[in-house]
């Protein structure tokens, strides 16, 4: 395992704990993020790092001594680590491979729509941040695809496939499906909760699945709010 990989470990570890409070090392994490989808990375500096995180400059270094390209490096990494946990938090209730996913996508596009880091691939204010978070991919994708794979497990014991539903490529696609889909809706308006049923139901679950009986039916504007921080 990598330094990277350590870090978004570590972070899952220190800021899972239900009911944790934040150790000094996340909130200078926290505060790095928040400077820069404020001002923009380029601009923020240790000091707004620190007024943030009410900290000094010295606490800053003695949990970073690399400096400022410690931080952002490690922050982005954090941030990441976030974003996921919290999806996987909004997801927990579900009952079924359907629920989750469609919730997955309400609440993923939610949380990347209000974060210029997750969002920023043409942001030049906050690219560096986002940048340093883009060698995480592979593991957070092996997450996914390793809790998808899990999913698909349950699913098949209850019956709720097809026969002879091959479970490792199923996890690829729909892993592949979900980051796609995250990072480009294609004209889908994923604050729809029944259009991002009807999408999940078409292009994800339809040939894993059998069949839904009833059509989707088409409310207004039908959310699912983003789990809190």
């Amino acid at each position: 395992m990598g330094e990277r990989d350590r870090s978004v470990a570590e972070s899952e570890r220190r800021s899972g704990r239900t009911g944790a409070v934040p150790s000094v090392r996340d909130r200078i994490m926290a505060a790095a993020v928040s400077c820069a989808e404020r001002s923009g990375v380029r601009r923020f500096s240790l000091e707004d790092v620190a007024a943030e995180a009410e900290v000094s400059r010295t606490t800053i270094y003695r949990q970073f001594p690399g400096g400022r390209d410690q931080l952002v490096q490690e922050a982005a990494t954090w941030e990441v680590a976030r974003f996921w946990r919290r999806g996987g938090r909004a997801v927990a209730g579900e009952a079924t491979l359907e629920d989750r996913l469609v919730t997955g996508l309400v609440v993923g596009a939610d949380m990347i729509a209000r974060s210029r880091i997750m969002a920023g691939v043409d942001d030049a204010e906050v690219e560096e941040l986002a940048a340093a978070r883009r060698p995480s991919d592979p593991l957070v994708h092996g997450v996914i695809r390793a809790e998808l794979r899990r999913l698909l497990e349950v699913e098949d014991a209850a019956g709720r496939l097809r026969p002879g539903v091959d479970l490792d490529r199923s996890a690829d696609y729909l892993t592949r499906m979900t980051l796609s889909v995250l990072a480009s809706p294609a004209g889908v308006d994923l604050t729809d909760r029944a259009a991002t049923t009807e999408l999940v139901r078409t292009q994800f679950i339809g040939g894993i699945v059998p069949a839904c009986a009833a059509p989707v039916r088409r409310t207004p504007r039908s959310r699912t709010r983003s789990p809190p921080v």
